[in-house]
């Protein structure tokens, strides 16, 4: 095989295989929604009027809100965030009373130190209906 060849090989076999981990995190991810009993909606460029009364940790690049009444959205973050699995609290980096693509998630580490964890994309969560549900 060509030096070139080889290369264009490798870097598909690498591009592959990270397709592959993707898929297999969203599939995961999908499974973590699905035992909270929700499902993923429409992405949502923010969250008017927030209050997170509560939030869940999903892994590292993906945490569940929960911003007032029967409102739950999934907050989906560009990096891994590392300390998001042991912080107890978390807060974000809005001065308005709105959530939007351009904020951050704050995460205080050991020791104090924080995070700062930009945020790629929002979706709001709907109820997972029972088979057994009969529509109103």
């Amino acid at each position: 095989m060509a030096p070139s060849t080889s290369i264009i090989a490798a870097l598909l076999f690498a591009v592959g295989a990270s397709l592959a981990h993707a898929e297999g995190d969203d599939n995961a991810l999908q499974q973590k929604l699905t035992r909270l009993g929700y499902q993923s909606g429409e992405s949502v460029d923010r969250i008017e009027n927030y209050r997170v009364d509560g939030w869940n940790y999903l892994d590292d690049r993906h945490i569940m809100i929960s911003a007032g009444p029967s409102r739950r959205f999934l907050i989906e973050l560009m990096t891994n965030c590392q300390n998001l699995s042991t912080t107890e609290r978390i807060a974000f980096t809005t001065t308005v009373q709105r959530l939007t693509r351009f904020d951050s998630l704050i995460v205080r580490g050991p020791g104090g130190i924080t995070q700062n964890c930009p945020i790629r994309d929002m979706h709001e969560l709907t109820p997972i209906k029972n088979k057994g549900d009969k529509k109103k």
